[in-house]
């Protein structure tokens, strides 16, 4: 993984992030420039946006400098990594969960993991002083709502982040290439299971995923784990306890209930497996604020 051999990556859960709760907003404030990168890999989708400063974002044996109003994009279980190059920096993250993604009427048919899984060179990132500007500002306008929780907020807040990922996704397209490569060519080969996983209460079994993407399993486990960063299971247990936290969140479901439409053998072996997730039970999961 070239430079990812002398970073240590740090796993991060997002466990308040459910169907309920799609969506939280992150930043930090510190002061560079940093000499050492630091790694992290986690199943939210996020957006990283310059607010001032600088900062390098890291992906493989690529990267890049992002200045105010520039953005970088990261594909659940992605490894990536970055470091504050400004003086002074200003970095807010929008992390999102993929089950909801495109979750916003009718009408929401764009390709809207686009974004995040073409290859990190293709990634949208504003190429003018006027766009940079229009990010900063949206992102500016983003986290006023976040932090002051007006009346409808959520929806605000939620409906401005698909404009942001609409706009990249055409973006993306408009200077799509014939061929695909890399991270991209991967994750077409195998967003027919992806699909799958999202869609299905129970995820479908290694076997039924690889012949969906029309792989034999061997193939299938290999390409899913370069692609993703995890393998088939590790991704398909992940959606699974999210989705089942978001029923220990509404609190209809008894704990035997959920293991049980959730695929889980009984309540103990899903607790078993909620608590290495979520480093907490159902129940004090469930009694957060």
């Amino acid at each position: 993984m070239g430079v990812f051999e002398d970073i240590k990556l740090e796993s991060q859960n997002h466990p308040s992030l459910t169907l309920a709760s799609p969506f939280n907003i992150l930043w930090e404030y510190g002061r560079g420039p940093e000499e050492k990168l630091t790694g992290d890999v986690h199943y939210a989708l996020q957006i990283s946006i310059v607010m001032e400063g600088a900062a390098e974002a890291v992906f493989g044996d690529w990267s890049r400098v992002f200045q105010k109003g520039e953005l970088w994009w990261t594909m659940c279980w992605e490894p990536h990594a970055y470091r504050l190059l400004g003086t002074r920096n200003f970095v807010m993250s929008i992390n999102i969960n993929i089950d909801n993604l495109g979750n916003c009427g009718p009408c929401s048919n764009a390709d809207w993991l686009a974004p995040f899984t073409v290859d990190p060179s293709r990634r949208y990132c504003p190429d003018s002083d006027a766009e940079r500007g229009e990010i900063a500002l949206l992102a500016r306008k983003l986290l006023r709502l976040y932090n002051r929780r007006t009346p409808n907020w959520r929806t605000r807040c939620w409906l401005m982040i698909h404009e942001l990922i609409l706009h990249a996704s055409e973006r993306v397209a408009a200077f799509a290439q014939p061929e695909t490569s890399g991270f991209n060519a991967g994750m077409n080969r195998i967003q027919k299971a992806v699909s799958l996983v999202r869609s299905s209460q129970v995820p479908p079994s290694l076997g039924d995923a690889a012949q969906a993407c029309s792989l034999s399993v061997s193939r299938f486990s290999c390409l899913f784990h370069s692609t993703m960063g995890v393998s088939y299971g590790q991704f398909a247990l992940r959606v699974r306890l999210t989705n089942a936290a978001n029923d220990v969140r509404t609190g209809i479901y008894t704990l035997n209930e959920i293991a049980e439409r959730h695929g889980f053998c009984d309540a103990s072996s899903f607790c078993h497996a909620f608590r290495k997730v979520y480093r907490c039970t159902p129940n004090e999961f469930k009694a957060r604020k």
